[in-house]
């Protein structure tokens, strides 16, 4: 076993969902069979119920929280826009890079970058174990396939490449959770417990902030298999009631149905009426229905991103 003074902490981003902290655990296991026991995986927040249900399904203690990083070296996994980081980046020493989504990285320089446009970043985890023949555990192969299944909607969403497939295919030979959808359908009813928490609850569950040319913008995302069984009236009270302690340019929450593949998109803020004319359409009462809509990062952020290139 090769040993180090230095431990590297590999982290995902704050409001974690289950790849961020699948692919960082994955990634302890995939280093430590390579000889490294210096990789340890944290998190810098609180896990969601769908996590802590996975990981206690197969068995694996949840990563250490960890609150600031500042000072540690740190490997980010999932994420690399600095509104996403943990508490102390600017003081961290950032060594490498594994991400599925956009690059945002001017302010620091990685040793190692491995960003890929696929599913999940426990896709990429699972493709270097395989890549390298080291075999993985029933239970890491576990958590790494439901990571990918709850990126991917189920194999559905557009984000989804036939990389994500291949690696369900093998993780499921491995863990053998059988029918791939039906599985999908477990994990998804699992998190789906939106009508027992409050709308601030809702809101901060699965929330993604991004700053495009200036422009400060939040995207909440719910999915559930009943996107009409929401209580969408105190979710945008609540949005409204966050924007006016601090005025951001939108704040969105988009109530993704899982098995009807569509989207209610509830959005507050200054700039509604640039959102519109990009969207083709009125939003009435800060709502408006986006049929065969599910991704946040393939569908709903480019279509921000959009509206200020082109200063709509």
């Amino acid at each position: 076993m090769k040993t180090s003074k230095e431990n590297i902490y590999i982290v995902g981003h704050t409001n974690p969902d289950l790849d961020s902290i699948s692919s960082a655990y994955g990634y302890q296991i995939y280093m430590q069979l390579l000889g490294y026991d210096n990789y340890m995986a944290i998190r810098c927040d609180d896990v969601n119920p769908l996590t802590e249900y996975v990981f206690k399904q197969y068995n694996i203690q949840i990563p250490k929280l960890v609150t600031d990083i500042s000072q540690l070296n740190i490997v980010l996994v999932d994420h690399t826009y600095p509104e996403n980081r943990a508490y102390g980046w600017q003081h961290a020493n950032i060594l490498e890079v594994i991400d599925h989504h956009d690059v945002k990285l001017e302010d620091i320089i990685p040793k190692s970058i491995t960003i890929r446009p696929c599913g999940a970043t426990s896709t990429l985890i699972a493709e270097k174990f395989f890549n390298s023949n080291l075999n993985i555990d029933i239970n890491t192969a576990g958590i790494l396939l439901s990571a990918i299944l709850d990126d991917t909607l189920g194999l559905k969403s557009p984000t989804t490449i036939q990389l994500d497939i291949d690696m369900v295919n093998r993780l499921n030979e491995i863990c053998k959770v059988g029918d791939i959808w039906e599985y999908s359908k477990e994990l998804f009813n699992t998190k789906d417990i939106w009508n027992t928490l409050t709308p601030k609850e809702i809101i901060e569950m699965d929330i993604k902030e991004v700053d495009i040319q200036g422009n400060r913008v939040c995207i909440s995302q719910v999915e559930t298999l009943n996107n009409t069984d929401l209580n969408e009236r105190g979710i945008i009270e609540e949005l409204n009631r966050m924007n006016d302690l601090n005025p951001i340019n939108l704040r969105l929450v988009m109530l993704t149905d899982l098995i009807k593949r569509n989207c209610i998109l509830l959005v507050v803020g200054k700039d509604i009426s640039l959102l519109e004319n990009v969207l083709n359409t009125k939003i009435e009462g800060n709502r408006v229905f986006l049929n065969d809509t599910v991704s946040r990062k393939k569908q709903v952020l480019p279509l921000i991103e959009s509206m200020y290139s082109k200063g709509t």
